[in-house]
């Protein structure tokens, strides 16, 4: 986090002068929103409503806006160098094609791994280089197809089936909803 402008306009500086960051609790204090009986953090936090603003600190800053609309330090660099930045959907690695990729990876390095590091800084390399670019071209294609079965609104499951069905497509065609039989 870095320092920040508060409702009132005024700057509030996120670490000590000693370059220590500050707690919740202190920046909750400096923004006079502190309540009785705290939590540092509760469970479901994100799924309050949006009028329980004090179930937990996290809750309490998360709906300051400063906090909210914060970037991170990598989207705020690489727009500054002109660049559009992307991030998938965490814990869909169906959606990424490098994880794919990785896992041809890893593949390959366990199967020729000796267990001794000299050999694992070699082989990661090797592996790494293992892939031939046609396969990272086709784990590519499966993650747009299954981009573009999510986009038909189609399950888990559903997008899976799409997805192996339909190889030789771009992307999963609008018909699949009446092969699926779905109204």
């Amino acid at each position: 986090m870095r320092n920040t402008y508060m409702r009132d306009g005024t700057l509030q500086e996120i670490n000590y002068s000693d370059g220590t960051p500050k707690g919740m609790y202190q920046v909750l204090e400096e923004r006079v929103l502190t309540y009785s009986n705290l939590k540092k953090i509760c469970l479901d936090y994100k799924k309050r409503a949006p009028q329980e603003r004090d179930c937990c600190a996290i809750r309490i800053l998360s709906l300051e806006p400063d906090f909210a609309n914060q970037k991170s330090l990598l989207e705020e660099i690489v727009k500054e160098a002109g660049h559009k930045i992307i991030f998938y959907p965490k814990f869909h690695c169906e959606l990424n094609y490098i994880e794919s990729y990785w896992g041809a990876v890893k593949v390959n390095t366990c199967a020729n791994y000796d267990y001794s590091f000299k050999s694992l800084k070699n082989i990661v390399l090797m592996a790494l280089d293992s892939v031939p670019l046609i396969q990272i071209r086709k784990y590519s294609r499966r993650s747009l197809r299954y981009i573009s079965a999510y986009r038909l609104g189609l399950s888990v499951k559903q997008a899976a089936f799409a997805v192996k069905k339909y190889k030789s497509h771009r992307r999963i065609p609008n018909n699949i909803l009446e092969d699926l039989n779905i109204e």
